[in-house]
């Protein structure tokens, strides 16, 4: 289940089963029931490994945690009792006896069937996975006719519980499209960030934390003169009404591209002057694969996935631009590389720290680091950076601004705080700007909890867990849908409206840490985080 399939997920149509989420309710009998108030302090947050700065940013709340006194141990119910559609329970009974091609057309029309646009009672248009959740309970299950079976969560406390058992190495699905072109174009078993798992993954994710915010802290005045051109290129595009009649979203995504170049390889792409895009030069044919790349991936992992028995247009488009990219990128690695090569002869035995105040992009970064990387490496997770954080970057921003202006009362309140603080306000100071644009910060964090960049997150654990009160054996797909909770009026008051005060202090209340986390938590959560808060900044 992938980040594009879910955005999508919406199962309009129920399947005409009874309602069982309190079947296991009836199998015990409870003596005496009390209720008790449990305070999630700091403290309490760092035993799933919350840092301070992530418990300041998404509050903390009180939780509630029934105490159930029974005369013996409570009853942990099996994985078969987990609520869910029965029809795919039938349909997983004949999975030994389908071939391939029967497979991908199972998976066709239970996608099909899942993304119906209108649901029975069309007046109540219903979102994402909470359907499932209003009928079956916090806890569902989908009996996979192709393979593994699905555990869907909701609730804040459960995905807690599973952050805090995923292990030194969690693991995640992964796009299968990708994962196949490096596995059979690049001969590459685990290759990247984005698909890499296991020790290899954690040796890459390790070597390019820290030099990735480096570079962030060394580019914030680029950056901020990149978004001085965003900002005036969308002056001149208005006409007399104040209008945009051009694809703003094009402008937005050239935008986080040129950042982007900015950060990995240090050059000012300058995407925001060209209106020419596709032209021969490497810059804008970078970009053109980049976009091209992203939507052949898209429809690759969306629907019947026949590109796994034979060439589909969308596997080919893939190859073709995925193969694109590799060799832009690796160009611009090896050229990079040599000119560390180069400077190192020329400055001696100290010339890896002399070099590096001279070179700030990510990749001279892990060409000079302790765990240096070899250029394979380094184009494959550069080409992974771009893939996800562009996209992730322009879908951001386009909400934040869409937000903004659908609420005219948050949005002067907005620009009566910037227009106060620009004259005195220091661009390469992050910690100052965050600190003098506390409705800024809280209309970032608003925007993120109504339209998270990562609808849902996945992980199959190492060990057998217990959620509400089913066990749920290792290996299981959970797929933790936290833009729904996000979205649960029992989480956040009011919580379909764009409403920033509520993370101010003055109006603020204690919600769940795992209420809203739009970029993940624990050792997989985003890289993209701290950058993507700058950029929106």
């Amino acid at each position: 289940m992938y980040r594009n399939q879910v955005r999508s997920f919406l199962p309009y149509r129920r399947l005409g089963l009874i309602n069982i989420q309190n079947r296991c309710y009836e199998k015990a009998d409870f003596k005496t029931s009390k209720s008790q108030e449990m305070d999630n302090t700091k403290a309490s947050m760092s035993s799933v490994g919350l840092s301070p700065k992530q418990i300041e940013m998404f509050p903390t709340a009180k939780v509630h945690v029934p105490i159930m006194l029974t005369n013996r141990e409570p009853i942990v119910l099996p994985f078969d009792e987990v609520p869910g559609p029965k029809s795919l329970k039938y349909i997983s009974n004949i999975r030994q006896y389908l071939s391939e091609i029967g497979t991908q057309i199972t998976v066709g029309v239970l996608t099909m069937m899942l993304n119906v646009g209108t649901y029975m009672n069309a007046k109540k248009p219903l979102k994402n996975l909470s359907v499932l959740f209003d009928e079956y309970g916090p806890v569902v299950r989908f009996v996979s006719p192709v393979g593994g079976d699905i555990v869907l969560i909701n609730h804040p406390e459960h995905i807690q519980k599973v952050y805090s058992m995923e292990g030194s190495f969690p693991v995640r699905s992964a796009l299968d499209s990708l994962e196949k072109y490096r596995s059979e174009h690049r001969n590459q078993i685990y290759g990247g960030l984005l698909t890499a798992y296991g020790e290899e993954w954690h040796r890459q994710r390790e070597t390019v934390v820290a030099p990735l915010h480096d570079s962030v802290n060394k580019h914030i005045s680029g950056i901020n003169e990149v978004c001085e051109n965003f900002t005036q290129k969308i002056n001149n595009l208005r006409n007399h009404q104040d209008e945009i009649t051009n694809n703003l979203y094009k402008e937005i995504y050239k935008w986080s591209f040129d950042c982007m170049g900015l950060i990995l390889f240090s050059k000012k792409f300058t995407m925001l002057n060209t209106e020419v895009v596709y032209s021969q030069c490497d810059m804008s044919w970078l970009y053109h694969s980049l976009e091209k790349a992203t939507d052949a991936i898209i429809e690759c992992e969306s629907g019947m996935q026949f590109w796994k028995l034979f060439a589909t247009p969308a596997w080919s488009s893939l190859v073709k631009y995925c193969d694109s990219l590799d060799n832009l990128i690796g160009k611009y690695v090896l050229e990079a590389e040599q000119a560390v090569s180069v400077q190192q002869k020329n400055m001696g035995p100290v010339s890896d720290e002399l070099f590096s105040v001279h070179n700030n992009s990510l990749v001279n970064a892990m060409l000079l680091g302790e765990n240096k990387m070899s250029a394979e490496d380094i184009a494959t997770i550069i080409m992974d950076m771009l893939l996800i954080g562009v996209n992730t970057i322009t879908s951001s921003m386009s909400f934040l601004l869409y937000h903004i202006a659908k609420y005219q009362r948050a949005q002067k309140l907005l620009f009566n705080e910037i227009n106060k603080v620009s004259g005195d306000i220091d661009v390469n100071n992050i910690s100052k700007i965050v600190e003098q644009t506390p409705y800024l910060q809280a209309c970032i964090k608003e925007s993120l909890r109504l339209v998270p960049p990562i609808p849902v997150l996945t992980r199959v654990l190492p060990k057998n867990i217990t959620i509400d009160r089913y066990n749920i054996p290792r290996g299981t797909l959970i797929v933790m849908s936290t833009q729904d909770a996000s979205l649960k009026e029992g989480n956040f008051d009011d919580a379909s409206v764009f409403y920033p005060e509520r993370w101010l202090k003055d109006d603020a209340k204690e919600y769940h840490a795992f209420a809203s986390i739009p970029f993940g938590f624990g050792a997989r959560k985003c890289l993209r985080q701290c950058s993507l808060c700058l950029h929106l900044g």
